[in-house]
């Protein structure tokens, strides 16, 4: 018998860009692991949005500034960086949190983000 890494929703999904961190708050319902879908543009000739950036930060503290590309050697904590049309599961970095991300609702560079339990990257 193997193990289940089946990723199972336990909040609604949200639509997360760079205009506003937004908080998700999924302790009540078991949220163990966020499932992040990077949506963004890939225009013919390679023009466009390739990947989108995401960063969280615990709510109680100051909202997160929104995401960027990291700087040469510089560190950048609690972000990652997803080409679009992807999906990355995050375990272990809590279930309160305030997420925000590197492009504009209105403009492809966004991510939607939905906090539950399992799930593989790939």
């Amino acid at each position: 018998m193997g193990v289940d890494t089946t990723f199972q929703p336990k909040t609604a999904t949200y639509a997360v860009d760079s205009s506003a961190a937004v908080t998700i708050d999924g302790r009540q319902n078991g949220v163990t692991s966020w499932r992040i879908r990077a949506i963004g543009l890939t225009a013919v000739g390679g023009a466009g949005v390739t990947s989108v950036y995401v960063k969280w930060a615990s709510p109680t503290g100051a909202a997160p500034s929104a995401a960027s590309v990291p700087a040469l050697g510089a560190p950048v904590p609690n972000e990652i960086g997803i080409n679009v049309g992807q999906t990355v599961y995050i375990e272990g970095i809590g279930a309160d949190l305030q997420f925000i991300a590197s492009g504009l609702f209105a403009t492809p560079g966004y991510v939607e983000i939905t906090g539950g339990q399992g799930g593989c990257s790939g």
